[in-house]
């Protein structure tokens, strides 16, 4: 249960949905793939044109560069629960 919730993430910018000034909600957490294959997990805090600002759980600060970022992946915990409810529901009331 806990790897589907772990696994259900958005992606909010990719190669084909380029970053855009409204592509990331401020305070949300997301997982950022840069272009050199570093992953960084991070909630963000305040973006501009050339940057993007954020905190690590360990209380990091993070700038990260627009430019560098090659994919955003928000975690959307509402299609975890309903996918682990749905998988939950189905073990329960389908017969062997």
């Amino acid at each position: 249960m806990i790897f589907i919730l772990l696994s259900c993430q958005v992606s909010v910018v990719n190669q084909q949905k380029p970053i855009q000034n409204n592509s990331l909600e401020l305070y949300e957490k997301y997982t950022f793939q840069t272009q050199d294959a570093k992953v960084i997990k991070m909630k963000v805090l305040k973006q501009d044109n050339e940057n993007i600002y954020g905190k690590t759980k360990a209380g990091e600060d993070v700038v990260l560069s627009k430019i560098n970022v090659r994919e955003a992946k928000k975690v959307d915990i509402v299609a975890s629960v309903a996918i682990g409810l749905a998988a939950l529901a189905a073990v329960i009331f389908v017969p062997i």
